[in-house]
C-alpha cells in the first residue's frame, strides 16, 4: 500500500495566506481533488474540505467552483471575513452572478456589515432578483441600521410575495409596536397566529400587544398557552400575573408574580402588582412589607412612588391604622397632586379619629375635593359622581359632629 507523505504547504490564494499540513496529493488530478473535497463537504467535514479546496486553488486560482465552495466552508466555520474575500474575487470574474451576490450579502449580514449588505441587495433588485428572501433580508438590514420605515416597506413587499411567512408578520408587528402603533401591531401578529398558532414568538408578541392595549383576557389566553408549553420565563410569569391582577383574580396573580420574582427579585413592576394583589385579597400586612421593600431598597421613580404610597394608604386603612394611612395618602398626593381622589381618601381616614381636629381636617379635605372636580362639570366618571355625593353627605355629617362638640 502506498504511503502518503505529510507536507507543510505555505501558499497564497486570492490575497489570503495559508499554512497547513496536508497529505501528499501531488499524484491527484484537479478533478480528483474536487471530488475528494466535495465528499468531505457532504460529510460536513468543513475544515478538511476547506484544506482540499485551497490546495486545488493553489494549482488553479481561477477555479470558480472551488472558490465558491471554499467560501462556503469559511462561512460554515464562522470565518465570514475570508468567505467575503473569496466571493468578491469570484465577482471580479463574474459580476452578474446573482447566486454569488446573494451569498455575499448574507455573509456581510453575518459579519455585522448591514450597510454593505444593503448595497448588494439593492444591486440584486436592479438585476430583477426581487424574490422573497432578497426583500426580507434587505428589510432585516435596514432594521439593523435603525431605519424602521425602510424596513417596513420591504417587509410588506416580502409579505405580499409570501403571504404565509410568519417571520415577516412578526417583524412588522414588532416594528409597529416600537413605533407605538399598537393597532397595526395587533393586526400583523393576529394574521400570523391565524396561520400557525403554535409559533411561539408570535404568541409572545400578540400577548404583549393585547396586554399593552389593556385587553387582559385575550393576553392571558396567550400567556396561559405559553406556560402550558413550558415557558416559565420571568416576563411570561410577570405579565400573566399582571393580567390576573387587573382582572381581579388575585388568587391566581399572587403565585405567578411570586414565581416571577424568583428570577428577578428587584423588578419593581412585579413587586408592585404582587403587593397590590396581596392588599386587595385581604392580606394588607404582607402587602405593606412588599411596598416598603420597593420604597427603601429599590428607589423607584416618582410616578411609581405615587402609586406605592396610595396602595400603602389603602392597606393601612384596612388595618385601621388611620394616621399612618393618612400620611401615606398625603405622601402620594405630594407626588401626584392631580389625583383628587386622594383628598377624599385622606378625609375618610382622618375623620376616623373622632376628634375635633380630625373632623375639621376631614371637612376641609372634602371641600377641597369638591372644588377640584367642579371644573369637570357634567364630565365626571361614574366613580367621581359617587364620591361627590358621598363627600356632600359627609360634610353635612361632619358639621353636625362639630356642632355637638362645641
Amino acid at each position: 500500500m502506498r504511503e502518503f507523505l505529510t507536507l507543510t504547504l505555505i501558499f497564497c490564494v486570492n490575497g489570503i495566506s495559508f499554512s497547513q499540513n496536508v497529505s501528499d496529493t501531488s499524484n491527484l488530478s484537479s478533478d480528483q481533488l474536487m471530488i475528494q473535497a466535495d465528499e468531505l463537504k457532504n460529510q460536513f467535514e468543513h475544515a478538511k474540505a476547506l484544506k482540499t479546496y485551497n490546495i486545488l486553488l493553489k494549482r488553479d486560482s481561477s477555479n470558480l467552483k472551488a472558490m465558491e465552495s471554499a467560501s462556503d466552508m469559511y462561512a460554515a466555520l464562522g470565518e465570514y471575513g475570508n468567505s467575503i474575500k473569496f466571493l468578491k474575487n469570484y465577482l471580479i470574474k463574474d459580476s452578474l452572478n446573482t447566486r454569488i451576490l446573494n451569498k455575499l450579502a448574507l455573509n456581510l449580514q453575518q459579519n455585522q456589515q448591514p450597510r454593505e449588505a444593503v448595497n448588494i441587495y439593492k444591486r440584486l433588485l436592479k438585476l430583477k432578483n426581487s424574490n422573497f428572501s432578497t426583500l426580507k433580508n434587505l428589510a432585516d438590514c435596514y432594521w439593523m441600521l435603525g431605519k424602521r420605515d425602510s424596513a417596513v416597506v420591504y417587509y410588506k413587499v416580502a409579505d405580499f410575495i409570501n403571504g404565509k411567512s410568519l417571520i415577516t408578520k412578526l417583524n412588522l408587528s414588532q416594528i409597529s409596536y416600537l413605533n407605538k402603533d399598537l393597532s397595526s401591531a395587533k393586526i400583523y401578529a393576529s394574521r400570523g397566529v391565524e396561520l400557525d398558532s403554535s409559533y411561539v414568538p408570535l404568541r409572545r408578541q400578540i400577548a404583549l400587544v393585547h396586554y399593552r392595549l389593556d385587553e387582559y383576557k385575550s393576553a392571558l389566553s396567550h400567556y396561559n398557552y405559553l406556560m402550558e408549553k413550558g415557558d416559565s420565563s420571568e416576563n411570561i410569569l410577570k405579565y400573566a400575573g399582571a393580567c390576573n391582577y387587573f382582572m381581579g383574580d388575585f388568587e391566581k396573580s399572587i403565585p405567578l408574580l411570586s414565581a416571577a420574582l424568583k428570577s428577578d427579585s428587584s423588578n419593581t413592576e412585579t413587586l408592585f402588582y404582587l403587593g397590590s394583589s396581596l392588599s386587595l385579597s385581604g392580606r394588607p400586612q404582607e402587602a405593606i412589607e412588599i411596598f416598603n421593600d420597593i420604597l427603601y431598597k429599590l428607589r423607584p421613580d416618582s410616578s411609581l412612588l405615587y402609586k406605592l404610597h396610595s396602595q400603602i394608604g389603602m392597606a393601612y386603612s384596612d388595618l385601621n391604622k388611620n394616621m399612618t394611612s393618612y400620611n401615606s395618602f398625603a405622601e402620594a398626593f405630594k407626588y401626584n397632586p392631580k389625583d383628587s381622589k386622594l383628598l377624599f381618601q385622606m378625609a375618610m381616614v382622618i375623620g376616623e379619629n373622632k376628634d375635633k381636629a380630625g373632623f375639621e381636617e376631614s371637612k376641609k379635605l372634602l371641600e377641597r375635593y369638591l372644588e377640584a372636580i367642579r371644573p369637570k362639570g357634567d364630565n365626571l366618571t361614574a366613580e367621581e359622581v359617587i364620591l361627590r355625593e358621598r363627600a356632600k353627605m359627609y360634610i353635612e355629617r361632619l358639621k353636625e359632629e362639630l356642632f355637638m362638640i362645641e
